[in-house]
Formats: structure tokens, sequence, C-alpha cells
């Protein structure tokens, strides 16, 4: 992926006028387009090839047409980057934001009938819109979304909106199947594409609801296309490009072999934590409610500390969460973790 997004840089750069605005890679980008879309699960009309989540939801936030007695809502699971917008635009809109708590002390016995509820006692007559992560980026909850998508429906939600940075390119995806109207995913991450990217699935009865967050000199050309909401003008083609690698190389590791690794690192990850005398697993003890990400807290410590520490002296990369409710690391492994570098995490973290 990285060879060929520096193949492309170097042909852009090479003539800039026919490749950035010429039309030769039109067709290109087209077709990144469709990847895109089979990767998510959908027609190429409902993929816009965005920045990154961010962008999705502020797009969102800022382009439906809500109003005071409209309500959003979202669990304190939600990123930042799937929250700020909202309060930003309910300023100017007068729509109510809805903050609730998900209970972190329960996450590792958490089971699906107590996920719904939670959603359940939340969503009330007024929620239009409701925005949640697939996984979210502390605890590494795999949500069910397809059933919180059904509730929310029967509860008169309009619009179900889904933060899938940490999802997209590890675990299935299928928007249709899943029910929702907004998709949202940040492909640097598990997809591993060139950083500054994004995809947005906006489901094509909904698109017409939203108002384009940028506008330039395509609004006419591309009306009634998912295009209106990629109006940029100039971009960074290379990289785009690159993405349409990164998927072909997703798509040759196979998902389901994919699935199976992250469920083995999942599972070495658990059971070094069992094992451990000072490591406490915060995250789901359930598969089905799991993913390759998530917490762990280590007795005594303080989870910066940990992290600048093993940064420094082992090379070892991963978040430190340090909340009123959490001090765990946050650990993410791709396929090409190896057992190995597991073994030496846990011997050192023995060793601190």
């Amino acid at each position: 992926v990285h060879e060929a997004h520096v193949a492309y840089l170097r042909i852009c750069e090479e003539n800039p006028w026919a490749y950035m605005w010429g039309g030769e890679w039109e067709q290109p980008r087209e077709r990144v387009r469709q990847k895109s879309a089979e990767l998510l699960g959908c027609s190429p009309g409902e993929i816009a090839l965005t920045h990154n989540t961010t962008e999705g939801f502020s797009a969102l936030a800022g382009g439906l047409d809500l109003r005071s007695g409209d309500e959003v809502l979202f669990s304190s699971l939600n990123h930042d980057g799937a929250s700020v917008c909202w309060y930003h635009n309910a300023k100017v809109k007068g729509f109510t934001v809805k903050r609730f708590d998900h209970p972190i002390d329960n996450i590792p016995g958490v089971t699906v009938d107590e996920v719904l509820d939670l959603y359940d006692r939340n969503i009330s007559a007024r929620t239009r819109v409701l925005v949640l992560p697939h996984i979210d980026n502390m605890v590494g909850l795999f949500h069910p979304i397809k059933q919180i998508a059904a509730l929310a429906r029967s509860k008169g939600v309009e619009i179900v909106a889904v933060d899938g940075a940490q999802s997209v390119g590890m675990r299935e995806v299928n928007v249709r199947d899943l029910g929702v109207d907004v998709y949202c995913g940040s492909p640097h991450k598990w997809i591993q594409a060139p950083k500054g990217l994004g995809m947005m699935y906006i489901h094509e009865a909904v698109q017409d609801r939203v108002r384009p967050m940028w506008v330039t000199w395509g609004q006419e050309r591309w009306k009634d296309s998912v295009r209106v909401f990629e109006d940029y003008g100039t971009r960074n083609l290379p990289a785009l490009l690159a993405l349409g690698d990164a998927i072909d190389f997703q798509f040759a590791l196979g998902t389901a072999v994919k699935e199976d690794r992250y469920r083995e690192l999942w599972g070495a990850f658990r059971a070094g934590a069992q094992r451990s005398g000072n490591v406490v697993w915060r995250s789901p003890n359930s598969w089905d409610l799991s993913s390759s990400l998530f917490a762990l807290e280590i007795k005594g410590k303080e989870s910066p500390d940990v992290f600048n520490k093993m940064y420094r002296d082992h090379g070892f990369v991963f978040r430190a969460f340090k909340t009123s409710e959490l001090n765990t690391v946050r650990i993410s492994p791709n396929v090409s973790t190896t057992d190995d570098q597991i073994n030496q995490f846990f011997e050192v973290i023995a060793a601190l």
C-alpha cells in the first residue's frame, strides 16, 4: 500500500494538471468508491469519500434540519469526533443533546440484553438522531448495532448514525443488514490506508435531508448524487487512490481469516491478563461483544506512566486512558502482531 501511494505521488507530481484537474484519475477515483461500497455492503452511490470520521459526523450535524424540541442521543462511549459537532450545532439550531453514562464497571460481564436495555431506557419520544460507535475506542465494546437500530426505529428515531472508525477492516460490516442510515469510518486504522481519508455511507433515502458542508463549483454537476458531499475542489488524490490498494490488500487477506486472528489475539491477551497477578481485564468477556481493542488495568500504576515507560524503554505503542472511571491501557493488536510480542508485553508489565 505504501509503495502504491508513493507511485501515485510520483505520477501526480510529474503532471499535476493531468492527474489532479485533467480527469485522468476520474475513473480510478470511482473504482475506489466501488471498492469502499463492497467493503461496507452498499451501493457506490451511497459512499462519500471524506477525510475522516469526524468530517462525516460534522456534515451530518450541520446538514440535518434539526430544531427546538428535537433530541440527539449518545452515550459516554461515543468518541469526541462523533459528539462535539452536535453540541456545536445545537447552539445554532436549538436542538437538545443528551449524553448518558455507559456503566464502565459492568463492561466485562455485560450482555446484549443489558446493552439494549440501556438504550431502551434512554431513547425518548424526542430522540430524532441516535449516534453510537460500532466499536468504542476505550474498552472495545462491539455494539449489537442491528438490534439497537431496530429498537430505535420502533421508538421513532429517524436517523441512526454509527461511528465505524474502529470496526471497518477489523470486523465484517454490512450497513444494509445493520439497518443504519449513516456509517462513517477512518480507513487509516484497520484498513491501514494513508492518513487523512474517510468513508461515509449515507443511505440514499437520507441524502436529500442533509445539506452539504463543503461547497465549491460542483453542486449542480453532482446534484442528486453522493458526490455533493465531496465538493472540495483540490484534494489529495494520490492518497485517495491508495485507499483502493489498501482495500484490495484487506480483501486478499480475507475477512474470515482476519477475524479468526483478531479473536486469537483477543483471547491471548485476555488469558495473559487472567494469568497475571497485576493486570485486570476491563473489556467484555464474550467475543460476541468484543473486538481486537481492549482495556487492561495495571494494578497500582498510573496508565500514562505505564505507556511512557513501555514506549521509551521497549517500543510498545498503545493508548493510555486516565479518567474518573478508567485507569487503563488500550491495546489494539493488528494481524501483524506476533505471539512473541504478546509474551514480551506481559513480561515487561510484570517487571514494572
